[in-house]
């Protein structure tokens, strides 16, 4: 026997409230329009500036594709010999006197244009930016009592393009005071190349797999509808969730262990893409 309800009104209320939740901003639209004549003409106006607001309120939802897909991504990743570093290091000096200080660290880079010179860096492959100035607390006083000084410091970035001279480079800097924060990151000068090849055989890599997931449902893989390079989930968060791609090596400090470049580095590609099927 079916037990009446204590309260109908309330489970009514219930039940359209879950049915509400399923009635996306695009649906309201249409449905609102044809319920507009049976609502009170006092509060016509007011339901009318949310009838016009809903394309704007659902212009960041994503429906779902009206026929049958499949979403899959690829990769494609080489291993290749780098053949150009970027080297970054700080330079400074520090004195009572800014003049000196100055001084000293003019002739710092004097001398490191010339070690730079000699190991077949190129003045175009030289960056060093403007000198910084500061005043910085003592811990002990000076001779001359002075309790603070000037601290002056130069950011330099250096393109080595002769990989064969950079073990020798490396032990000279590194020997050299004053001389601090050395990184180095390796690549190639093709590297655009490289990406286009990888970004092909991803491309490759997606569809194949999309034809065996296709095929593993008795289904045909049909034409691409949606690409992305990277994680689906950005252009269609409410359908799709990816993986993101493999980030870019950050600049690996130099020590005595790793004065010569790696005999390879990593190259990858990652693509995303939605297919429709047959």
């Amino acid at each position: 026997m079916q037990l009446p309800c204590r309260a109908p009104g309330r489970r009514a209320r219930q039940i359209l409230g879950h049915a509400a939740i399923r009635v996306g901003p695009r649906m309201m639209r249409r449905i609102l329009p044809l319920l507009l004549p049976l609502i009170r003409p006092s509060i016509r106006p007011l339901i009318l500036p949310l009838i016009l607001a809903m394309p704007a309120a659902g212009a960041g939802a994503t429906d779902l594709p009206g026929y049958p897909f499949v979403s899959t991504g690829g990769k494609a990743q080489i291993w290749l010999q780098p053949d150009i570093a970027e080297l970054r290091f700080d330079t400074g000096a520090q004195h009572a006197s800014a003049e000196t200080a100055a001084a000293a660290i003019g002739e710092l880079g004097a001398a490191l244009a010339a070690l730079l010179a000699e190991n077949g860096v190129a003045e175009s492959d030289i960056d060093n930016g403007e000198v910084t100035k500061k005043t910085v607390k003592l811990t002990n006083p000076a001779a001359d009592g002075a309790t603070e000084a000037w601290t002056l410091e130069r950011r330099y970035r250096v393109v080595v393009r002769d990989l064969a001279r950079w073990p020798d480079l490396a032990a000279a800097l590194m020997a050299r005071d004053h001389v601090d924060s050395l990184s180095v990151s390796f690549d190639r000068t093709d590297k655009e190349q490289v990406t286009r090849e990888l970004m092909t055989q991803a491309a490759r890599d997606a569809r194949a797999n999309g034809t065996l997931l296709a095929q593993s449902f008795g289904r045909q893989l049909g034409p691409a509808v949606a690409i992305a390079r990277g994680p689906l989930d950005k252009v269609a968060p409410a359908i799709f969730e990816g993986a993101g791609g493999t980030p870019p090596a950050a600049p690996r400090p130099v020590t005595a262990s790793n004065y010569r470049a790696p005999p390879a580095i990593p190259f990858a590609q990652s693509v995303n893409a939605v297919f429709r099927l047959k």
